[in-house]
């Protein structure tokens, strides 16, 4: 039976989403799989955490009032965390916002991105490759390429190689049907 000094730390994880159903489901997930998880339903009270206590990675949903889709309010709460702490990992969970919101916070910042309903193993993997990785910190660089149609084309390709070209495999993980995959594909000519 393993020591106390031999039982490896646990992974701290903040999640800022505002329905308790969506926190209640991440905690079952992640403490099954090593995380402690310390949930906020409201900017404040994640603010309020993260000046507590310093996490292994925060998950972010990017809506927090019923019936908004812009991502408006998470990105600009990711913003402001990454100005206070750029090496945090930062993984977007994000249901309704889509693609073009996601791709926003990964030019700002986030690492990664998971969409609702997600996967487990999905949602795992996001988080322990965030943690893993140290975060891009933005030198003074030059403009980036803020050309969405080219993001979302690079998306594609990584989700397409992510998955060994398996198109349903692929869609899920962007969160779209294998009809609309294709269609964007074809958009794209890949």
């Amino acid at each position: 039976m393993p020591s106390e000094a031999e039982t490896p730390p646990l992974t701290r994880a903040v999640f800022l989403d505002d329905d308790p159903d969506i926190l209640a489901a991440a905690e079952l997930v992640l403490t099954r799989q090593g995380f402690t998880l310390r949930s906020a339903q409201s900017p404040d009270e994640a603010r309020a955490l993260l000046e507590s206590e310093t996490p292994d990675v925060l998950l972010l949903d990017l809506n927090y009032r019923r019936g908004d889709t812009s991502g408006e309010a998470g990105l600009a709460f990711l913003q402001e965390q990454l100005n206070k702490t750029p090496h945090l990992p930062v993984v977007v969970v994000t249901g309704h916002s889509g693609m073009s919101i996601a791709i926003q916070a990964m030019r700002l910042g986030a690492q990664d991105f998971v969409v609702k309903p997600w996967n487990n193993e999905r949602l795992v993997a996001a988080l322990r490759a965030a943690i893993e990785t140290p975060p891009r910190v933005p030198a003074d660089l030059p403009p980036q390429d803020l050309n969405l149609e080219r993001s979302e084309r690079e998306l594609i390709k990584a989700a397409l190689s992510r998955h060994q070209f398996n198109i349903s495999h692929a869609a899920k993980d962007l969160g779209l049907t294998r009809a609309a995959l294709y269609r964007r594909m074809e958009k794209h000519g890949l």
